[in-house]
Order: C-alpha cells, then sequence, then structure tokens
C-alpha cells in the first residue's frame, strides 16, 4: 500500500466496521450494491480488481482507521506492473485498463516454456 495518500481518496461516509479479523473489515454505508460498499482488510489477499466505470466501483480498503478506494499506483502494484506505468490517461482509466489486465506474472508464467 501506498504511504500519505491523497485525502480525495477517502471517503467521507459513514460505515459499519466489523473487526480487524475479517477480510471485509467495514462496509460504507451507501445506496448501492453490496460489492460497492466493500472495504477491504489491508492484512488479507487483495480482491479480484475489475474495469471500473466511476461510481464506487473502485475497490476500497481501511487505512488509518478510514476508508478509502485503492489509488491506481496500488492498482498497478497488484497487476505487478511498474509503479506510473498508465500515467498519462484519467485515473478513470487507469483503474479501467487494471482492472481489464492480466497480471504480469501470470503472463510470464504462462509464456515461459514456450519455445
Amino acid at each position: 500500500m501506498q504511504h500519505d495518500v491523497d485525502e480525495k481518496y477517502y471517503y467521507k461516509q459513514d460505515y459499519e466496521f466489523y473487526g480487524y479479523d475479517k477480510k471485509i473489515i467495514a462496509r460504507l454505508n451507501l445506496k448501492t450494491h453490496d460489492l460497492c460498499k466493500r472495504v477491504y482488510n489491508p492484512n488479507f489477499k487483495a480482491p479480484t480488481l475489475t474495469a471500473v466505470q466511476g461510481g464506487y466501483q473502485e475497490k476500497k480498503v481501511f487505512d488509518n482507521g478510514r476508508c478509502r478506494k485503492l489509488t491506481p499506483v496500488e492498482y498497478e502494484r497488484l497487476q505487478t506492473v511498474p509503479d506510473g506505468y498508465t500515467e498519462g490517461v484519467s485515473n478513470s482509466a487507469r483503474y479501467s485498463m487494471l482492472g481489464d489486465g492480466w497480471t504480469v506474472d501470470i503472463i510470464a508464467h504462462i509464456f515461459r516454456n514456450i519455445t
């Protein structure tokens, strides 16, 4: 996870906290689908990234006692691409590209034995 994340990534909505021993550590109080409300515990495996188109669809994490969405750099790290690899386009395009892609490590594994 990144440190000193910009305030724009944090949510101001109230949330329901479930405990540090849960993968879904909290749920935001929003009027939307359950998947969009989930806030994940950073001490567990990350959820599957998907291509998103705004709203509350970005994956969320509990950070310093608050809920926030993952940053594009954190999406890049989860997909094992270099930090800043998708810079130069909007954040929403970055989330979408990274959610549509495969991790670099998986592609390398698939092609490892091809000669």
